[in-house]
């Protein structure tokens, strides 16, 4: 499968099977704890079921933002 496809693929999702792809990503590279994980999981799952979500296009003009006040 080529990036091309995989990142159509993600385009696809729903916001749940999103929101579940990029916390577990997320989680390959920083290794949570286990239950801290599990709580970042539940908390995302509530904010998409509730409507508080950011399109993409919003996210990618916040990260700079994000990354001079750190």
């Amino acid at each position: 499968m080529s990036l091309t496809e995989i990142k159509t693929a993600i385009a696809d999702l729903d916001p749940h099977d999103r929101a579940i792809l990029t916390a577990e990503l997320f989680a390959m590279e920083n290794e949570p704890h286990p239950a801290e994980l599990q709580t970042a999981l539940q908390q995302g799952l509530n904010d998409v079921a509730a409507g508080r979500v950011r399109s993409i296009e919003d996210v990618r003009t916040m990260i700079p933002q994000w990354v001079s006040k750190s």
